[in-house]
């Protein structure tokens, strides 16, 4: 049961694909905002955001431009 919630919860569209970017984004500035600057939460949470916003673009790109490349597949069979 509890990993039918997990399950839903990664796949959900607000899920952590989409949190893990957007706290990578929010901790770079804080790091660059505060007095002296952390130079090494920047970095993680730089390497995090694009690591978060690989992950959407692969999301993205089987969401919305799959399903083309399947019909000219289907296409190309018959």
């Amino acid at each position: 049961m509890a990993a039918n919630k997990l399950v839903a919860l990664w796949n959900h569209p607000a899920g952590p694909k989409t949190t893990v970017t957007a706290t990578g984004v929010i901790w770079s500035r804080y790091s660059m905002v505060i007095t002296p600057k952390n130079w090494n939460l920047f970095s993680v949470n730089v390497a995090m955001a694009g690591t978060g916003l690989y992950q959407l673009s692969r999301k993205i790109k089987q969401d919305y431009f799959s399903e083309s490349t399947e019909i000219e597949a289907a296409a190309v069979q018959e």
